[in-house]
């Protein structure tokens, strides 16, 4: 005799969005541009550019350890999974330090037998 097989009720995929270039907010609070632009302000978002990309980084290895993939699309890097939720995403990577403006995360739902 057959077990018939349990769909869920629900199921879930949760994705990570990473910018990889800064955002206006970032490039205000360096200051870097202020009146004539010289190479002194080229070099230094250069280096903010560089940090920022470096916390991309450290924020998909920390998710790669959870099972999430990866793939990326016009300077952004899309993390996702079936199996770890938004909520337990955000924690993990708010307990190493990251910030919330630093990604953001979405969320879908799906019914066994069609969307929600």
């Amino acid at each position: 005799m057959e077990t018939a097989q349990k769909l869920p009720i629900v199921t879930y995929l949760t994705q990570i969005i990473f910018h990889l270039t800064l955002n206006q907010e970032d490039i205000d609070d360096a200051a870097i541009w202020q009146g004539t632009v010289g190479s002194g302000q080229v070099r230094r978002l250069g280096e903010l550019m560089t940090k920022r990309t470096e916390r991309v980084a450290a924020m998909m290895d920390l998710l790669a350890a959870a099972g999430f993939e990866f793939e990326v699309k016009k300077n952004v890097v899309y993390a996702t999974s079936d199996q770890v939720e938004a909520f337990e995403a955000k924690q993990r990577l708010l307990e190493a330090g990251f910030k919330d403006r630093e990604f953001q995360i979405l969320l879908e739902y799906t019914r066994g037998w069609g969307m929600l």
